[in-house]
């Protein structure tokens, strides 16, 4: 049997016989026979011959356990005392030991993890005790993602946490009023995590797998990319967090919906997802019965799906970051997920509104589009912005080039757009005609797509038809949303200027995002790159 004196942080009473401890509490001196328990985390029981490393005063020893199961004597004792001021520290793995000091431990979580064949990499599990007694209760520092696929030939998961929280590194760990460790600090910490199988043939279906962490809230996103035969398909979960001794699974993760790619495809980010079964059975819930019990059950599975779609944008940012190849981009992706995160309900909202609206197009022939979720009765927005020849029957002298007909109607006052509108109404005796608030037209528009083509950022030379990018379309169906030219809203800023639309064809694309909405124009005047759309609504 080994022994390790720890008398240096004693001073001896050389009349009773008592050790005086650092904190000036005296105890008895003893060799302590000691026993590890196993309390929670991926260690289930002790085997006989595990290896421990116990810490006390500066010094380590490695011990081991003596019996498989919870509980085992260790082969070793301690001579010496263990007070607040100067506990007993105990790491399993040993592998997972930095440094200690009088008041923590620091033990490591590597970012590089492989099967053990148990399921998990054994030196990432980490388990920590900290006692004043002859017993040391194991707790695990680490939680993690639970993993089971059904398919054969995964051999590596990456994790990523797409906000950029830390899932591993050299973690300081301190103890709370009930003996359970926290992390305190971290240092060289990753927010990206490596899995491999150590068998060349993959992950073995059916089985479970954990990748390890620390503590770490995750509710903003994660990326899980699965390699498998030499392609790669990506998972995004929101809406969780791992804490301590906690392994989670992925909430709605189904094998059938991944689409594998190559490694080196970039990351393609959703913009206008299909409604998945989930969604359309919540939906044809609130339509037959519009409780606001099945209107949040709605909202928050709409909630899911929109914060997957910016933790991929998240991820996307991430992935252009570690490229550092592009600033403009990245500072624009920057922009674009902040804008996300920030009007996160309204989007929803206006989302909600578009899907609950049952009315369809009463004459899909015609240049009147369904407004979907306007406040406004049976509202329609115009298919495309009013055209030279459009605006030319309400106006004579009409300024544009031959050829020009079908290009978008500009340097029009705000005054003058009314006026147009006003003519319309006076020729209809069931509707109303007028230019569209600032949440109609993104209504309308919709989200902008990423892959969107049009005439902004100097593609063309100026203006274009208003059907000369008509392969792309807004929420509504209708074309020339984005870019070519800006269009006026009746919505005005604190200062009374006009807020303008959709970007025009010397914008930069971030400008033509829909939702940018502090981009204004004088009302008095008339631009060179400003036109209008119109709103139709009925009269009664």
């Amino acid at each position: 049997m080994t022994w390790l004196v720890l008398a240096s942080c004693s001073d001896r009473d050389e009349e009773t016989g008592d050790t005086v401890s650092s904190g000036g509490q005296k105890t008895e001196t003893s060799q302590t026979d000691l026993s590890a328990v196993l309390v929670d985390g991926l260690y289930a029981n002790w085997k006989a011959g595990d290896m421990i490393m116990l810490v006390h005063d500066g010094q380590t020893i490695t011990v081991e356990a003596r019996e498989s199961g919870s509980i085992s004597r260790l082969s070793s004792s301690v001579e010496g005392s263990f007070t607040d001021d100067n506990p007993l520290y105990g790491i399993f793995s040993t592998d997972g030991m930095v440094s200690s000091d009088y008041e923590s431990i620091t033990v490591t979580v590597p970012a590089i993890q492989t099967d053990g064949g148990n399921g998990y990499d054994a030196k990432t599990a980490v388990a920590v005790a900290r006692t004043v007694s002859n017993s040391l209760n194991f707790h695990t520092v680490c939680g993690g993602i639970k993993l089971n696929f059904q398919m054969p030939g995964v051999t590596k998961v990456e994790l990523e946490s797409v906000d950029g929280y830390t899932l591993s590194g050299a973690a300081n760990i301190k103890w709370d009023n009930q003996g359970v460790p926290i992390v305190d600090e971290i240092e060289n910490a990753n927010y990206i995590l490596v899995f491999s199988a150590s068998d060349e043939s993959g992950f073995t279906p059916g089985k479970d797998y954990y990748i390890s962490t620390l503590p770490c809230d995750l509710y903003g996103g994660y990326r899980l990319s699965i390699y498998k035969d030499g392609l790669v398909a990506h998972y995004f979960g929101v809406h969780q967090t791992v804490e301590r001794a906690d392994y989670i699974t992925p909430n709605d993760f189904m094998e059938s919906g991944l689409e594998f790619d190559t490694p080196d495809a970039p990351l393609v980010e959703e913009e206008r997802p299909e409604l998945d079964a989930t969604t359309t059975a919540l939906l044809r819930r609130y339509q037959q019965n519009q409780t606001e019990e099945n209107k949040l059950a709605l909202l928050d599975q709409m909630g899911i799906r929109y914060d997957k779609v910016v933790a991929r944008k998240k991820a996307k940012l991430r992935e252009l970051e570690r490229e550092a190849l592009t600033p403009g981009l990245i500072e624009e992706m920057q922009e674009i997920v902040d804008e996300m995160v920030e009007n996160r309900d309204i989007r929803l909202e206006q989302q909600f509104l578009r899907l609950i609206d049952p009315r369809t197009d009463d004459d899909p022939n015609d240049v009147w589009m369904v407004l979907r979720g306007a406040d406004a009765p049976n509202a329609y927005i115009g298919y495309a912005p009013v055209t030279n020849a459009e605006y030319a029957s309400f106006k004579d002298n009409v300024d544009y080039d031959t050829g020009e007909e079908n290009y978008p109607v500009v340097n029009v006052t705000i005054a003058e757009a009314m006026a147009y509108c006003d003519w319309l109404t006076a020729q209809d005796d069931t509707h109303i005609y007028r230019l569209p608030t600032d949440e109609e037209w993104i209504l309308g528009a919709g989200h902008m797509p990423k892959d969107v083509t049009m005439n902004s950022d100097h593609t063309e030379s100026g203006l274009t038809a208003v059907d000369a990018y008509s392969q792309t379309t807004g929420a509504c169906g209708g074309i020339d949303f984005w870019g070519n030219c800006w269009e006026w809203t009746l919505t005005t800023d604190v200062n009374g200027s006009y807020i303008v639309k959709g970007g025009s064809w010397d914008s930069e694309r971030d400008d033509c995002r829909s939702e940018k909405s502090d981009v204004v124009r004088n009302g008095l005047h008339g631009y060179a790159n400003v036109g209008f759309r119109v709103v139709r609504t009925d009269k009664n």
